[in-house]
């Protein structure tokens, strides 16, 4: 019995009259090109991310050889990964204007960043049972500082579309929230933040004077979470100060602002020595500073040893 490649043979010589030769090519094509092809099934697929979209706009838009616009879409992915990171439970991405452009400038001529901004948090829900205003005006504190600490600043209009509120209402409840003393960075009052004590340092400072998280957060109108986070930044600076690392490779290690690592030191200096608020700076750092290779581990990563 014949093979089956003499069999199509046969068939298309006999009934088609196609010459051998042809037949030959015919089927040896089919029998080697048969498994790539369906290899090549699934590959499309894979070419459908955005780097490869940013490649093929690229090469529409700027006749760039396929090989540059391959590279800078590369490039292009790692910027984004690198900017944006990872989002948590009720967060979201927002373009914000650069906390260093001046007023005056034109919209099509500011610098922005994108940032991630908390829309929900936890506490959210019992700010919620207290009142909408309460929600509403703590929900502002924390989204202006957010922005802030990432190096932009909102506008009252900015506010309005992420709390869904009239930009007269924003601009109420910023007003009635200056008058309480709490700090609420935006555009509108750019001028007026000045080179004072940040609020991370004075939450941080209420926390060693003895006040708990309920009475910081009224007094604040910062989240659990956020407090938690200030102090743990604070004891941070403070355990590799207690190493020996001196103010610039503590910036360089914390990724803190050359300003709030001596804010913190400042803090420690002071209350170091108090005998009401030693033991509360024990805790702290304590609890918050976690290892104590901490600070050599992240020094050697960031080439500072």
């Amino acid at each position: 019995m014949g093979s089956l490649k003499d069999e199509k043979v046969n068939f298309l010589t006999s009934h088609l009259g196609i010459r051998l030769e042809k037949v030959e090519r015919i089927v040896i094509f089919d029998e080697v090109t048969k498994m790539p092809n369906e290899r090549e099934n699934y590959e499309g697929i894979v070419k459908r991310g955005l780097k490869e979209e940013w490649s093929g706009h690229l090469r529409a838009e700027y006749e760039f050889s396929m090989a540059v616009c391959r590279s800078l879409a590369s490039d292009i992915e790692v910027f984004v990964n690198e900017v944006r990171g990872e989002l948590k439970e009720g967060q979201l991405f927002y373009r914000a204007v650069k906390s260093n452009i001046p007023p005056g400038v034109k919209t099509d001529e500011m610098s922005f960043k994108t940032v991630k901004l908390t829309i929900f948090s936890q506490d959210d829900v019992e700010d919620a049972k207290k009142s909408q205003r309460e929600l509403l005006k703590n929900r502002i504190v924390r989204l202006t500082n957010e922005a802030f600490e990432q190096g932009t600043l909102l506008t009252q209009a900015d506010l309005s579309i992420l709390l869904n509120g009239s930009i007269k209402t924003i601009g109420r409840h910023i007003k009635e929230l200056l008058g309480e003393d709490i700090v609420v960075p935006t555009r509108g009052n750019r001028m007026d933040i000045g080179p004072g004590t940040s609020h991370k340092a004075k939450i941080v400072e209420l926390y060693l004077k003895w006040y708990e998280f309920t009475d910081i957060k009224r007094r604040t109108r910062h989240s659990s979470e956020a407090i938690a986070r200030y102090l743990k930044d604070f004891a941070r600076v403070t355990a590799l100060h207690n190493e020996g690392y001196n103010p610039e490779q503590i910036r360089k290690i914390t990724e803190h602002s050359e300003r709030l690592v001596r804010e913190y030191l400042a803090l420690y200096e002071t209350y170091k020595e108090d005998e009401d608020c030693k033991q509360r700076l024990e805790e702290i750092i304590s609890r918050f500073s976690g290892k104590k290779t901490m600070g050599r581990e992240r020094a050697r990563v960031k080439g500072v040893m």
